[in-house]
């Protein structure tokens, strides 16, 4: 059976008239009879009663059409919703980002992309998520974008550059490290160290600027975020090495750069290669584009 079999089964249920539901669906009458014909042979039971000019549901006809035609408006309303969504001027974004990202960052380019005139009525849906979470909401159709750092490459996800945020070290306020303009990273891991946990998205990166520079740190406690490593550091349980966020200042710790010209990590726009994008999803990526490269090089990402 199709769906233009049941919709002219229900005008027709609903009109008890082949002759008007013909005219109300712009066919001609035989047609009309033909398909309903059809149809309850693929069903096997009668849908309608002829009797001589007039036409009557049968007591399965009833209870089929009940049932299918509030099925058929879910239909149209989900259609027409999803149309709206992947209209251009007032499309609808499933945009996910790394919990850190949602203090300023995502609000700031979400209200920037908002102000642009084309993109007035479009309406976000907001997900915090880790980074591994975001490439399989991508790569699953559940997010349009992702807002992360660089999980290992994917086949048939996009990362495109963004901009940078500074890695710096963090100490107990009064530490003997505290006042220096400038620290080396071996520095750091004299003393007791917190780290992220193994399934956060800086662990790797962390541990690959440890491993380059052949540095294995005490560590005394691990934590899943820049907040929670910050409050084990303003409490004494040791040291650490962490992306430059807006809320360290609300710490009782010293926040000090790291020397080396590659102390940052990469924030990137995600997508997925082979999901459909409505023309609001492609205007908030080019609009990241837009404002990420400049003469080859990437802004930094700065709270402040």
């Amino acid at each position: 059976m199709t769906l233009q079999q049941l919709r002219y089964f229900c005008e027709t249920a609903k009109e008890l008239s082949f002759r008007r539901a013909a005219k109300y669906l712009r066919i001609a009458q035989p047609s009309l009879s033909s398909a309903i014909a059809h149809l309850e042979d693929e069903l096997g039971f009668l849908l309608f009663e002829r009797k001589g000019r007039h036409i009557e549901l049968t007591r399965y006809g009833k209870y089929y059409h009940q049932q299918i035609q509030p099925l058929l408006e879910q239909i149209d309303f989900i259609t027409d919703k999803t149309r709206m969504f992947a209209r251009g001027d007032t499309g609808h974004i499933d945009l996910a980002y790394n919990t850190p990202f949602g203090k300023m960052l995502v609000p700031k380019m979400a209200r920037e992309f908002l102000e642009i005139p084309e993109n007035g009525q479009c309406r976000f849906h907001f997900h915090q998520a880790s980074s591994p979470r975001i490439i399989e909401g991508i790569q699953r159709g559940r997010f349009d974008v992702g807002v992360c750092t660089m999980e290992p490459v994917m086949p048939g996800i996009t990362y495109i550059p963004l901009m940078r945020q500074e890695l710096v070290g963090i100490v107990p306020r009064g530490h003997e490290l505290s006042g220096r303009k400038e620290i080396e990273l071996a520095e750091l891991t004299e003393y007791p160290y917190v780290d992220y946990t193994d399934e956060a998205g800086l662990h790797s990166l962390i541990h690959m600027f440890l491993d380059r520079a052949g540095l294995s740190p005490k560590i005394t406690a691990k934590a899943p975020d820049e907040d929670s490593i910050a409050a084990l550091v303003a409490e004494g349980f040791g040291v650490s090495f962490v992306a430059s966020i807006y809320s360290l200042k609300n710490y009782d710790i010293d926040v000090i750069p790291v020397k080396g010209d590659d102390c940052y990590r990469t924030i990137y726009v995600v997508h997925s290669e082979e999901h459909y994008l409505t023309p609001a999803v492609q205007r908030f990526i080019q609009y990241g584009v837009s404002i990420s490269v400049k003469e080859g090089q990437l802004p930094f990402y700065d709270e402040d």
